[in-house]
């Protein structure tokens, strides 16, 4: 019997629509495919999270603060147990004026640390300059490890990002695929080696 392939959700950060794009997707569209395909391409089940995709409201209440979370919608609730059941994660952020997109920390900020404690993640930036996203890596990161999550080394940045694809949106820059994979391989491999230890000793209660 196959091994269950093991899972992975792909945040996108950005909202960003309109005519400051040629041709299809934004640059956060076209970077989080690619990220996808590699991730597939690595052995992982991947689930895209979009915040352009579902309807986040300015958070008032996260979904574990609220006694009664039946006035949740159900695809809330399904994103939570999609959450819990993950293995790793990969972030691929933009940077709006030096800082996380607002939209991508309101979407993760709608569930408890529980759901991204003690998992690897994998952290991506990019922009249309040269050091746009590595700015926000250092905030990134710290965002992350707050929640739990444990960031692998490989931190990946695609600079120029629209010099990066042609204008129906396919990668052009063959050095930014070899770097995505070398992300997906070693977020594999932490994962893979996280999972199987908690297999083998469960995480210890916090106190």
């Amino acid at each position: 019997m196959c091994a269950a392939k093991t899972k992975v959700i792909l945040f996108l950060s950005s909202t960003r629509v309109g005519a400051s794009f040629v041709g299809t997707g934004s640059w956060g569209d076209r970077v989080g495919k690619v990220m996808k395909g590699v991730l597939e391409e690595a052995g992982f089940n991947v689930s895209t999270w979009d915040p352009k995709d579902n309807e986040y409201t300015i958070l008032q209440q996260p979904i574990h603060l609220v006694p009664d979370a039946s006035g949740f919608p159900d695809w809330m609730k399904e994103k939570k147990k999609e959450l819990d059941e993950a293995d790793a994660f990969v972030i691929c952020s933009a940077e709006y004026n030096a800082a996380l997109p607002p939209a991508l920390t309101n979407m993760i900020d709608h569930y408890p640390p529980t759901s991204y404690r003690h998992r690897p993640v994998g952290l991506l930036t990019y922009s249309v300059s040269n050091f746009g996203g590595v700015r926000i890596q250092p905030t990134l990161k710290a965002f992350v490890t707050e929640l739990g999550m444990v960031p692998i080394p490989t931190i990946g940045h695609v600079a120029n990002v629209a010099q990066k694809f042609d204008d129906d949106g396919s990668l052009k820059d063959d050095s930014v695929l070899k770097y995505f994979k070398r992300q997906a391989a070693e977020l594999k491999w932490y994962s893979e080696a996280i999972k199987s230890y908690k297999e083998q000793k469960p995480i210890p209660e916090s106190k």
